[in-house]
């Protein structure tokens, strides 16, 4: 989960571009509750729609869905 949350992170900086508190103010939702989520103390799946809900293009989209993958790949690879 830890490579999940830490995709999460950077893709909220590099891609969509937002700090907590911008990302707080487009949805709503807690800085708090948000940086908890990101730094794994909390691990509430439902808090990915978020990200993916902000990608104002398909092609950011399609970004988060491959950062995704990719990184429940490495989680999982770990588990074993």
């Amino acid at each position: 989960m830890n490579n999940l949350l830490m995709f999460c992170k950077q893709f909220r900086k590099d891609i969509l571009n937002l700090t907590l508190q911008e990302m707080e103010n487009k949805t709503g939702v807690p800085l708090k509750t948000i940086s908890s989520f990101e730094n794994g103390n909390s691990t509430n799946i439902k808090h990915l729609n978020l990200y993916y809900k902000l990608c104002n293009s398909k092609q950011k989209r399609e970004q988060f869905i491959q950062g995704f993958d990719n990184a429940m790949d490495k989680d999982n690879n770990n588990d074993w």
